[in-house]
């Protein structure tokens, strides 16, 4: 099972115990509610987020463009930065 699976089941988990909440414990608030719902949503955008940084992964690897050595990469970003100095 991927991270991202369980943090959507999780997320899913604390949804349903927010809502049923008020029936299963009757001394249960508002704030603890809430509470439940924001964890929910943190679970979800943690899902979002892990299932976003797979899919660069996941193209970076796919990627069958050369590679660029550590010293042409240095002199491209030093070009471009005197080209931005220069044009200000």
């Amino acid at each position: 099972m991927s991270t991202a699976t369980v943090h959507f089941e999780n997320a899913n988990f604390l949804r349903e115990l927010a809502e049923r909440l008020p029936s299963i414990y009757r001394a249960s608030t508002p704030d603890r509610v809430e509470l439940l719902q924001r964890l929910a949503d943190e679970e979800l955008a943690e899902a979002e987020y892990t299932e976003m940084i797979r899919a660069k992964v996941a193209a970076a690897r796919a990627d069958t463009r050369p590679g660029m050595s550590n010293d042409d990469a240095r002199a491209f970003i030093h070009a471009r930065f005197e080209r931005l100095n220069n044009g200000a």
